[in-house]
């Protein structure tokens, strides 16, 4: 688990996270910390696997990809075990979520598709696994947030008490 987050590291992972910046001295100047200090986190940060990667974000709407729909995934364990079918259901095409969840449903898959057709052909790939024993689709109308940043959710003080701050 990485070390305990101070004050300047929350700084500089907020803003990292609100301006999707990488670049140190942008980074220096916006938190107001020097960029040996901004370079020394930064390199910690990707050590102790804080940071994972740093990726673009593309507009799937912008590529066609107009239907999101999750899907509710129900399977017999004796055919394969979790780990297994959630691996098989994170390599179907379209698919960008698999959470494995506790409660009546097993898997909640996330899947971006380009119309109807593509829908039916990713449910139909789901359901074609093994241990799958049957699925529960809800199309999504419209978005009302979609939020992949992870610092952005927090307000200040919640961050200051989510992190032991002053």
């Amino acid at each position: 688990m990485p070390g305990k987050l101070n004050e300047k590291d929350v700084k500089i992972l907020r803003f990292i996270d609100r301006h999707g910046v990488t670049n140190l001295d942008e980074i220096a100047r916006g938190v107001n910390i020097s960029r040996s200090t901004v370079h020394y986190r930064m390199k910690k940060f990707f050590e102790d696997g804080t940071i994972k990667r740093t990726i673009i974000e593309i507009d799937p709407e912008k590529l066609g990809l107009d239907v999101t729909a999750l899907v509710f995934v129900y399977v017999n364990y004796e055919k394969a075990s979790a780990d297994e079918l959630g691996e098989l259901l994170s390599r179907v095409s379209g698919v960008s979520t698999v959470y494995y969840v506790l409660g009546d449903v097993d898997f909640i898959v996330i899947l971006k598709a380009k119309d109807k057709e593509d829908l039916k052909r990713a449910i139909k790939d789901i359901t074609s696994i093994e241990g799958v024993v049957r699925t529960g689709t809800h199309f999504v109308v419209s978005t009302v947030k979609e939020e992949k940043r992870l610092l952005v959710n927090y307000s200040e003080e919640a961050l200051k008490k989510l992190f032991n701050l002053k």
